[in-house]
């Protein structure tokens, strides 16, 4: 499993990179704004504070 995140609610608040123990996310400017983005999904270690963290539940873990 790994993290997917809902670019129409993500608002970047950067939580999911902040807690991630796993580094499965970079930064990147998205539509002017900063925002984390999945860079290594195969790093991810199914903890889910990412989606914990997240303040506008943005994330979800899938199956892949």
């Amino acid at each position: 499993m790994y993290p997917v995140i809902d670019y129409n609610k993500c608002t970047g608040a950067l939580a999911c990179y902040e807690v991630c123990p796993a580094e499965v996310f970079d930064i990147e400017v998205l539509d002017e704004v900063k925002k984390a983005v999945v860079a290594s999904k195969e790093d991810c270690i199914e903890c889910e504070q990412c989606v914990e963290a997240c303040p506008e539940e943005a994330i979800e873990l899938v199956e892949g």
